[in-house]
């Protein structure tokens, strides 16, 4: 989600709207916070997605119901 955000409010700024031009300070304290609030929901979707797993789900993506629950009581902070 955060490329989409930055991939459509980038063309807005000078230099670094041009293809390839690495974003300016300004840019990365700006989206900086929108990225890291992507991720924190990124990763409660995923938690929330293994709690509905069963343990047949859990098998096929080689994950254990123990370490599911390890994962899935972690603060979303957390990587």
């Amino acid at each position: 989600m955060s490329r989409i955000l930055i991939a459509t409010a980038r063309p807005m700024f000078g230099a670094s709207a041009k293809r390839g031009a690495q974003p300016s300070i300004a840019e990365r304290i700006l989206f900086a916070p929108l990225a890291i609030l992507s991720t924190w929901s990124e990763r409660l979707k995923q938690r929330s997605a293994l709690a509905g797993m069963d343990d047949r789900m859990l098998k096929d993506i080689g994950v254990s119901r123990t370490d599911a629950l390890v994962e899935m009581h972690k603060p979303f902070w957390v990587a």
